[in-house]
């Protein structure tokens, strides 16, 4: 059972249903009507709690119309008697049906902006639409029809021998259907060259070709004597969401090296194509003191190469003056630095994340690997986030990485990831 029991949360006002917490790899959030935030368990899909509101600071008053409605149809008639009067009401079951479409949207959502598919990509749109759909949430549907619509069709240009899987036909026909009232021979086009065959043609292979699992993993194993010191991490929360293109983990996510001239550490990072270049002018690489929360050097990037960027950062004194130190690029040179607790958070749930990924080995990212090369780097991947939670001081979410490790459990129900099957 998955039960979730209410409480109002007098400060906020809010109405909250508190299932058990997140685990290893943290919460998918997501926000299907205005005035409901759901969050689902990345790794298992649970639904974790349920925000509603604020519904006043007096008390509770009724959610609003779409949310009551939402309510109704996840957890039954009785819903709203409980948000509206939570206090002794009974905990609240999900429906397992529409909290497995919600679920699967939350966590399609998370790894598009962690994924090194960019989230542009028509497939992420597309499976998208499908999920929303699936899960009543028609103005979310429209909206990421819509986006894939064009890109479908702009990507039937080379077409070969090869069709895609059957999921992709599926996702692209929902596509056609969200979209036929408002751009009916757009959407007459798409079923067309769908052609009633048990996939759609493809366009040519993205360049993706860089990504080598094997190599990932050994570059992890050389890096272990590097675990303390010096540590970097590109936190997706802290840049423009499509501007940085992530790797297959926080290592190569963010390239940083102080092995050259003294004083000096280069950053090196990868652009999504597409990336704004002044949402880029905005950004900063910079070494922080995590333990006293203070930025010490911080520097613009450059570009270098095309897809490719760098900063070099001058110290103010050499690295091993401090037991630990950090690179972190942010989108406002005021960004407020976290404490070396919070950096070791963040980076725990990247790793979890590229742990997840490498557990559903996604042919498209890197076609020329081998299952067990995938195998390795989710191996990989948990041990060091287990790492990271026991220096966060969390055994708990520590031992259920390392059991993770020792034993993968069968997959969960979910999204397809579709865009990172097909590698664009």
């Amino acid at each position: 059972m998955n039960d979730l029991t209410p409480r109002f949360e007098r400060e906020t006002g809010q109405v909250i249903l508190e299932g058990l917490s997140a685990g290893v790899a943290g919460e998918a959030p997501l926000i299907p009507v205005p005035g409901l935030d759901l969050a689902f368990d990345r790794a298992d899909g649970r639904l974790c709690r349920v925000v509603v509101g604020p519904v006043g600071t007096g008390g509770p008053v009724p959610a609003g119309e779409q949310a009551a409605a939402m309510l109704t149809q996840l957890f039954g008639a009785h819903a709203h008697s409980v948000v509206s009067n939570p206090a002794g009401a009974h905990a609240l079951s999900p429906d397992p049906g529409l909290a497995g479409a919600l679920s699967s949207l939350a966590r399609l959502d998370a790894a598009r902006v962690t994924s090194p598919v960019p989230p542009g990509s028509p497939w992420w749109a597309a499976e998208a639409a499908e999920l929303a759909d699936r899960a009543g949430l028609p103005a979310r549907a429209g909206a990421e029809a819509h986006c894939a619509l064009a890109k479908l069709l702009g990507g039937l240009g080379s077409i070969d021998t090869t069709v895609l899987p059957g999921p992709a036909a599926r996702m692209a026909l929902a596509v056609a259907s969200l979209t036929a009232a408002d751009e009916p021979a757009a959407a007459t086009r798409l079923r067309e060259a769908i052609g009633g065959r048990p996939g759609l043609p493809p366009a040519a292979p993205p360049p993706l070709s860089e990504f080598d699992v094997a190599a990932e993993v050994e570059s992890l194993e050389k890096d272990r004597v590097r675990l303390a010191g010096l540590q970097g991490m590109l936190d997706p929360d802290l840049v423009p969401v499509g501007l940085f293109r992530p790797g297959l983990s926080p290592y190569s996510d963010l390239e940083v090296s102080h092995e050259g001239a003294p004083g000096r550490v280069v950053v090196q990072a990868r652009l999504a194509p597409g990336a704004d270049r002044g949402a880029l002018n905005r950004c900063l690489a910079r070494l922080v003191d995590a333990d006293v929360r203070r930025v010490l050097a911080q520097t613009a990037f450059t570009r270098t190469a095309p897809g490719r960027v760098r900063a070099e950062l001058q110290l103010p004194f050499p690295l091993d003056e401090l037991p630990e130190s950090w690179i972190e690029v942010v989108q406002d040179k005021l960004w407020p630095v976290r404490s070396a607790q919070g950096h070791r958070i963040r980076r725990a749930l990247r790793w979890a994340d590229a742990a997840l990924r490498a557990e559903r080995a996604p042919a498209g990212l890197a076609p020329h690997s081998a299952h067990q090369d995938w195998t390795a780097l989710a191996a990989t991947a948990w041990d060091r986030c287990r790492r990271d939670w026991e220096a966060a001081g969390d055994a708990d979410r520590a031992d259920q990485a390392a059991r993770r490790q020792a034993a993968p459990p069968p997959p969960v129900d979910g999204p397809a990831y579709l865009a990172e099957t097909l590698g664009r």
